[in-house]
């Protein structure tokens, strides 16, 4: 009886030898040979140098985030209790006060795209309005703190403190090496040997004569970029879905070549519309905004875009990724400090985005 024991127990253990030794990909273990391959990840070696990071099989990616309105100031005719500057002050003028809990995020992609929404001026001057927005020009440097690269500056505040606060804004831009675009301007920039362009406009009319210049500059800047960006001021304030003008520029820009339409003026979030296999993002709604002490809705987002291209620089592939954020990391007050959200927060932003999406057509 021992004796067949032992032969028992040595015919389970060649058994188990065996049977380790065929491949995982020759077990049927039930699931997809597609599902199988998630399993199996080839980690790539952490000493890559960095420029080799994003480039595998042929192929390189580049990711762009997209945030809203940034009024990186405030209007001086109505106090200075609870605004922008103030805030500042509070924390000793500490320049990466402001996008530090979005930082990480911003970090980590290869171009940040944020709507400037005041003026960084000295100028006391200003345009009869009703709100007339102003930073001292040293608060460009909020900009380069926080990781965004460039900034539109086609909106309705640009203009606040007349044609010196726009000129002083261009210098203190410059000065902090942060690029921008919008009424006459067009920037470009080469990312991986990738030539990426952007144009801004304010969208509020959709006449022939605002397409055709729009077309002009597309006609310009396609034959020379990889990758085609349009950001639109657009729409009207507090509305959550985009008028008839929205829909059509944004149809009408990638009908002629753009990659990626991103939009603001509104305030609050609107939807995201998959056009062509191309994305509008029409509202990203407000980002770090010192014209509001404490706005009604502060959700918002930023918007990824990663762009896959092939060794001949053309787009194969997009993939677009959604970050909810609130404006603000006090709940009861604007601190003009976005914060990612996570949990049951992230979840009902989320679900309000893909709702407004749904309802754009």
């Amino acid at each position: 009886m021992k004796g067949k024991t032992v032969t028992k127990i040595l015919v389970f253990v060649f058994l188990i030898m065996a049977i380790t030794a065929i491949p995982l990909k020759a077990v049927n273990l039930g699931i997809s040979e597609t599902l199988l391959k998630e399993f199996i990840v080839e980690k790539k070696p952490q000493s890559l140098p960095q420029e080799d990071v994003h480039k595998e099989d042929n192929y390189t990616k580049i990711v762009i985030s997209a945030v809203g309105d940034c009024a990186l100031g405030s209007d001086e005719s109505y106090g200075k209790f609870g605004t922008f500057d103030e805030e500042l002050k509070k924390h000793n003028y500490d320049y990466g006060y402001f996008f530090e809990n979005v930082k990480n995020i911003l970090d980590k992609d290869d171009l940040t795209i944020a709507n400037l929404e005041t003026t960084f001026t000295t100028a006391t001057k200003k345009a009869n309005k009703e709100y007339a927005f102003k930073g001292e020009p040293s608060y460009a440097r909020i900009l380069k703190e926080g990781s965004i690269e460039v900034v539109n500056l086609a909106n309705n505040h640009t203009f606040d403190y007349l044609r010196e606060g726009f000129e002083d804004t261009i210098r203190a831009l410059k000065k902090e090496g942060i690029g921008y675009f919008g009424y006459g301007y067009k920037y470009v920039t080469n990312i991986k040997g990738i030539k990426i362009g952007v144009l801004g406009y304010t969208g509020f009319d959709n006449t022939m004569e605002t397409k055709n210049q729009i077309k002009r500059d597309i006609i310009e800047l396609r034959p020379n970029v990889n990758i085609l960006v349009v950001s639109f001021h657009w729409g009207e304030e507090n509305q959550y879905y985009p008028n008839k003008i929205q829909k059509d520029l944004g149809h009408f820009v990638i009908d002629e070549g753009v990659d990626l339409v991103i939009g603001h003026h509104p305030h609050v979030i609107q939807g995201i519309e998959k056009y062509k296999n191309r994305y509008i993002a029409y509202s990203l709604g407000n980002f770090s905004f010192g014209g509001n002490r404490n706005p009604k809705d502060k959700d918002s987002l930023i918007f990824q875009q990663t762009f896959i291209l092939n060794d001949k620089g053309e787009i194969i592939d997009i993939e677009e990724d959604i970050i909810p954020i609130s404006v603000s990391s006090q709940k009861d007050r604007n601190d003009f400090k976005p914060i990612i959200l996570e949990g049951k927060e992230k979840e009902r932003v989320l679900k309000k985005i893909e709702m407004l999406s749904k309802g754009i057509n």
